[in-house]
């Protein structure tokens, strides 16, 4: 938060402190976060990174194999050698004392933006062992119960506790926003070697996310803002940042829309190498349950989220998958701009202008997401023969009601559509 924002947002305000909240700590002081990977960490964790970037080359396989014979034996060869380096360099004992000093706040040598980092190297990590090969095959997809190595776990309760998170994969924030560096190349890559038509795909897929947030974080201040001056009587203040909401909306939309084009995200390879990876399809058994995690979705994205919050939309996910896949800081920031919304009580009171200034940031929600069903559809389209119909937001879906991959675009395209509706 520059100086200027801290003069302009009043700390008083519960949604300003949240907002405050987000940004310094799972933001490390930054909007989208900042973030730092490998030799920055404390001795005992970098061998995780240097184990990341040495398996990342024999992830990825082109084309892709439709042998299940072959990618079963691959994904068991992948590991095994993974499971072999983590017993061989890194020292479990170390790592988990490292962990709890650092959860009491003990551990000055591992900082918020090293933690990120660390957060982003773990996520992939699994990611990585859940699937053993990218593309996404259909022996891992039949896997329901993942023996992920203690290496791995042992860090995963501590992310879960630090960031509020129950899933067992990772999230927008883990696997997008914690991983990249500072000259925003991509750090933990899922498609070293690849052609260059399936890396900048991924490049440009994974860089959405964090450059809305980078755009978006003007209007989360003048939200508060407008929240403030609502609170406090001053209606031209209020009316001058809701101007300036609708005006700024443009700005991520448009990076949005920029993004999602066939010459930077070709349709081609987008779903076998970018979005497969990202799911998570299998779960564990609670109380007698199985409870299945579907992995990362765009609908994780804090923007849309805040958004919606703003203008008093129901929520899109349920409680349960909030805390599953939304790290606490956003979902507190999400509850308190809810709460504090002031769109029906500007309707009450008869104030047409405030009302006039929300229908504005409104329809361009809605115009955002019809547009987005169009743009999703041929990249959903295309084929991907060695897996199952699948997306990383709803898990696998292939099933009787939904036996190719039309059926899921009509099954999702209805997901869609509800919520469009709700946005009025």
């Amino acid at each position: 938060m520059t100086e200027h924002q801290e003069a302009t947002v009043s700390d008083e305000h519960a949604t300003a402190q949240r907002l405050r909240r987000l940004i310094e700590m799972d933001g490390a002081g930054s909007w989208p976060p900042k973030v730092a990977h490998g030799p920055s960490w404390p001795a005992a964790l970098r061998p995780y990174h240097d184990i990341y970037i040495e398996m990342a080359p024999v992830l990825p396989v082109y084309p892709p194999s439709v042998d299940s014979e072959a990618n079963a034996i691959r994904i068991a060869t992948f590991r095994s050698r993974i499971r072999n380096l983590f017993h061989d360099k890194i020292n479990l004992s170390e790592v988990e004392s490292l962990l709890i000093a650092a959860e009491r706040g003990e551990s000055s040598p591992f900082p918020l933006d090293a933690r990120n980092g660390f957060f982003a190297c773990i996520a992939l990590s699994r990611h990585a062992y859940r699937w053993g090969v990218i593309p996404v095959v259909k022996v891992a997809q039949d896997e329901k119960f993942i023996d992920m190595p203690l290496e791995l776990n042992v860090p995963w309760a501590f992310l879960q506790r630090i960031y509020g998170v129950t899933s067992h994969g990772g999230n927008v924030t883990s696997n997008y926003f914690y991983n990249f560096d500072k000259d925003d190349n991509l750090v933990y890559e899922i498609n070293h070697g690849m052609p260059k038509m399936i890396q900048t795909a991924e490049h440009h897929f994974a860089r959405i996310f964090p450059v809305l947030e980078k755009l978006a974080l003007p209007i989360y201040h003048e939200m508060v803002k407008s929240m403030i001056a609502f609170d406090r009587g001053q209606r031209e203040q209020c009316l001058e940042s809701l101007k300036e909401i609708s005006t700024s909306l443009r700005l991520p939309l448009k990076a949005f829309y920029d993004t999602l084009v066939n010459s930077k995200i070709d349709r081609s390879v987008w779903l076998s190498y970018c979005q497969g990876f990202q799911g998570w399809a299998a779960g564990e058994m609670k109380d007698g349950v199985y409870v299945e995690y579907d992995g990362l979705s765009g609908n994780q994205l804090p923007f849309f989220h805040f958004v919606d919050a703003f203008i008093g939309m129901p929520p899109y996910l349920s409680e349960e998958n909030m805390q599953r896949y939304i790290p606490a800081a956003q979902r507190h920031f999400t509850a308190s701009l809810r709460e504090h919304s002031f769109r029906t009580k500007a309707k009450e009171m008869g104030d047409v202008e405030i009302e006039a200034e929300m229908e504005k940031i409104v329809k361009q929600m809605r115009v955002f997401r019809e547009a987005h069903r169009a743009r999703a559809r041929p990249y959903l389209s295309a084929p991907a023969p060695e897996r199952k119909v699948m997306t990383a937001g709803k898990s696998v879906l292939e099933s009787e009601k939904i036996p190719d991959s039309n059926a899921a675009i009509e099954f999702l395209f209805k997901l869609l559509a509800g919520r469009l509706k709700q946005t009025v």
